[in-house]
Parts: structure tokens; C-alpha cells; sequence
């Protein structure tokens, strides 16, 4: 477990939204992060895993302060987000950085490449206008693309390209912090890779902060040092990547982990029944109505996270639970993983860093894969 000091935690944070009928009558909420707490050490790669729905990108909102929590606290570097003006909280966020999913989405498509790299640099006053073409320059080049991709327009670039871009934006700013949520989930299997190491170098370079909200096991497993499980709105399970991967101590995890087919094995069957509603979730342990080891206990009382500083579940059974059905092959088969890890890199010492931050070849636009 790292011994940084936490850059980045989160303590009991709650965000529920309102559900109304058709005459705007209030009739529920739906309870997108219940009381959530995680600290993310600096320095280190934290991965919020969960399926669709679960509350992972509302917890990164959250921690961005780009959506209020109703309850719970937020703290950058020790600061209370909370308690910061509009003004401290503008500042504030040249150290905080979002990368969004939809590349075709999160870029203006009224705004050159330049003005859109270079729109923080003036926010911030990071440099005189006289110098932002050649620090929109030097971020292009950073992120794989050359200084005449600045005179365009996003649409003249492919998914993966716009990523790029987008990455360049968010690292204009010279952020502590990065939260990539679902970053390369829009695009092909081999761009994916492609930026995922991309997002690899920029880390290990600029010594960046970095929290990856993803569904994708593959993904999660090459990037990580610690992994947090989302399950309706709550943490079920947080510890070091490899411990998570290899001996899941939550159910939840261990279907997550199985439903990846594996070396020599199919998939595990879906895990069984819908997902409670999160309207309204059930007592006691929230995963309780789809585990298989459920026992009394579960129905009546919600479990706390425990186990351990480094490896922690929400299960009352996690010490009496069967071993995992070979956890450490949970991501590695499948022909979607292997053609993903197949283009993935060997390890840092076998690459040559490249000058650019990225050892892949200058993409090119319109027609490129990248």
C-alpha cells in the first residue's frame, strides 16, 4: 500500500437525485453515492470499477466538485473543496483535471484545436498570449500529434485523435490530479491501447494522480495499483490491484471477475436476478438479493467495509467464503482481452521512452485509427 499522503479524499459522501412523477410531484430518489470514503495517495492510479449505473462518474463528479453532495466531504490536498469560494474553487481547479468519455462530445465543435488546448492556458493566465501557440504546441506533441493539427477543426480527426486532444486540454492546466472517466471505452480495441499507454507515459512522466472510472477488467488490471468496487451507490470492496484481482474477498467482485472469460474456460453465467432498484435498495446488504452465499445476517444487516487498511469488503462472510475459481486468469482470456493486452506494451524497463510522451507513430487525421 503506498505511503503517500492522501491527494485526493473523500469522506461519507452522499449525492441522491430526485425522482419526480409527470405533475413534478417528488417520489423518490434515486441513491446515486451513498456514503462513500476512499483516499487516493499521490502519485498512484486508483481504478472505480462497477457496472453501468453503479454511481462511479457521479463519485467522479463529486470529487471534481462539478456536482454538490448532499452530505460528505471532499479535500485536495488537504483542503476542504467545500468550504472554498467560486473564485479559490476556479483556482483550485488548474490542479484538477476530467477526461470525458465521448471524444466526439467534449470537444467544441466551433473551437480550433488550438483555441481548445489553449482555452485553460487563458483562464489560468498559465502563459502571455504571445507564447500559447507554442505551449499548445509542445502539449500536441506531448499526446502524439504535430503543431499543424492546431490550425484544425475537431471534426476533421478521429475518435482516438480527439482523445488526444482532449488529454492535451486537461494537461494544459499542469494538474495534480486527472480523473479519466471511461476514457477509452468509445473507441476501437487497438486505439484503446494506444491511449491507455499513452495515459501510462503522461503519469509516469508528470508524476500525475491519476483515477480511472472504467467496467473494463483488462483495462483496470494493466493500469492500477489499487482498485474500489461500486455496487449501488457504495464501496464493496477497495485494496490493491493485484490482492483485488487475485483473492476477491466480496461476491460481488468474484462475479465481476468470473463473468471475464478466462484461459481454457467460458464465461460464468450471469450473475443471477436484476439489479435492486436504487430507488429503493434492499436492507441490509445491497448485493444480498443476487448472491449465492446470502445468509441471514446479510438480509437484516449492512455490512461495513473491514478487513484490513490495505484490502477491505463490505461482506460479512469474506472470511468464510470458498476460494475464487481462478481469479488470477479472470481477465487475461477471451479474444476482445487477448487482441487488447496483445497490444499493449511489455513492462517500462523494456521501452525507450519516447520524446513525445508516447512511443506510438505521429497519428495522422481523417482516416487514421488513432
Amino acid at each position: 500500500m503506498s505511503t503517500a499522503a492522501p491527494l485526493l479524499e473523500l469522506d461519507g459522501l452522499v449525492k441522491h437525485f430526485p425522482v419526480r412523477d409527470a405533475l413534478g410531484r417528488r417520489r423518490g430518489a434515486v441513491r446515486a453515492v451513498d456514503g462513500v470514503s476512499l483516499a487516493v495517495p499521490e502519485g498512484s492510479v486508483l481504478a472505480i470499477v462497477g457496472e453501468s449505473g453503479c454511481g462511479k462518474s457521479t463519485l467522479g463528479r463529486l470529487a471534481l466538485r462539478l456536482i454538490e453532495p448532499d452530505a460528505g466531504t471532499v479535500r485536495f490536498a488537504g483542503e476542504d473543496l467545500g468550504a472554498l469560494s467560486p473564485r479559490a474553487l476556479r483556482a483550485r481547479r488548474r490542479d484538477m483535471q476530467l477526461i470525458f468519455q465521448d471524444p466526439f462530445a467534449s470537444l467544441d465543435p466551433r473551437m480550433t484545436v488550438e483555441d481548445a488546448v489553449a482555452e485553460p492556458l487563458r483562464l489560468h493566465g498559465i502563459v502571455p498570449r504571445a507564447k500559447e501557440r507554442e505551449r499548445v504546441a509542445e502539449l500536441l506533441a506531448r499526446v502524439g500529434l504535430r503543431p499543424e493539427h492546431a490550425r484544425r477543426w475537431p471534426h476533421e480527426f478521429s475518435g482516438g485523435q480527439r482523445q488526444r486532444i482532449a488529454i492535451a486540454r486537461a494537461l494544459a492546466s499542469g494538474p495534480r490530479l486527472v480523473i479519466g472517466d471511461e476514457p477509452v471505452s468509445a473507441l476501437d480495441v487497438s486505439v484503446q491501447a494506444q491511449v491507455i499507454n499513452l495515459l501510462q507515459d503522461l503519469i509516469r512522466d508528470l508524476g500525475l494522480t491519476f483515477v480511472l472510472i472504467s467496467h473494463d477488467l483488462a483495462v483496470v488490471r494493466h493500469v492500477a495499483d489499487r482498485v474500489a468496487v461500486m455496487y449501488l451507490g457504495r464501496i464493496v470492496e477497495e485494496g490493491p490491484a493485484e490482492a483485488v484481482f487475485a483473492a476477491p474477498r466480496h461476491p460481488y467482485t468474484r462475479a465481476l471477475l468470473a463473468a471475464v472469460p478466462g484461459q481454457g474456460r467460458a464465461a460464468a453465467p450471469p450473475i443471477e436476478g436484476d439489479v435492486p432498484s436504487p430507488i429503493a435498495p434492499p436492507p441490509g446488504c445491497r448485493f444480498h438479493p443476487r448472491c449465492s452465499f446470502a445468509e441471514a445476517l446479510c438480509r437484516e444487516l449492512d455490512p461495513e467495509l473491514a478487513g484490513g487498511a490495505a484490502h477491505r469488503a463490505a461482506c460479512h462472510l469474506q472470511d468464510r467464503l470458498p476460494p475464487a475459481v481462478a481469479p488470477a486468469e479472470a481477465d487475461t482470456g477471451g479474444e476482445r482481452l487477448r487482441r487488447l493486452q496483445s497490444f499493449f506494451r511489455a513492462g517500462p524497463a523494456q521501452q525507450a521512452p519516447a520524446a513525445t510522451g508516447t512511443t506510438e507513430a505521429q497519428p495522422e487525421p481523417s482516416g487514421a485509427s488513432a
